[in-house]
């Protein structure tokens, strides 16, 4: 009963309209998923698949992905590229930067031709550099850490204590404490 006078009260000072339909959503309404809900790569199959237009694009993606797969395969540098389409006869291949295009140009005779061997016709490949955001780039494996040995650190602890403290030796001397200070924690 309260909440239907602070309605009516709403009502009456801002002029503003309550109707029943409003506290529910209509029947074409999705509610967006949560942050901690991932969207899967079926979700976004069943998605193409059931919008007429989009599900002509499934056989020209899978069959991108499986040029990309034996590229990859027969030159692993193709890894950081992307095949984007077939055109006569030209692969066309987007490339993240000129200096890995370089690269790729070393063994586009190689890849042509085990390309051609596993059944894709291919007259040529065209290389084309498209920068990309650092997010979607392929993230470098990190090393693991090597630690020094206790007698490596030691023995840059007493080169440390032995160097004169002037000027000209402080930055040696400040990566030597950094050095000892990262090893010893």
């Amino acid at each position: 009963m309260q909440v239907k006078a602070e309605i009516l009260l709403l009502q009456r000072e801002s002029s503003l309209c309550y109707c029943g339909a409003m506290s529910r959503p209509p029947s074409n309404f999705v509610p967006a998923r949560r942050p901690d809900q991932r969207t899967s790569a079926k979700d976004a199959f069943e998605f193409l698949q059931s919008h007429e237009g989009l599900a002509s694009l499934l056989p020209a993606a899978a069959k991108m992905g499986r040029l990309q797969a034996d590229a990859e395969h027969l030159a692993p540098l193709f890894a950081h590229c992307s095949a984007l389409q077939i055109r006569d006869g030209q692969l066309q291949v987007a490339v993240p930067n000129a200096a890995l295009a370089t690269r790729i140009k070393q063994v586009l005779p190689k890849l042509q031709e085990g390309l051609r061997q596993k059944g894709w016709p291919l007259e040529g490949i065209k290389l084309k550099v498209q920068p990309v955001a650092n997010d979607l780039m392929p993230k470098a494996q990190k090393k693991p850490n090597q630690d020094l040995p206790r007698g490596a650190v030691s023995s840059f602890a007493e080169l440390e204590h032995a160097l004169e403290h002037s000027t000209r030796n402080e930055p040696l001397l400040d990566a030597l404490r950094k050095l000892i200070a990262r090893r010893k924690t």
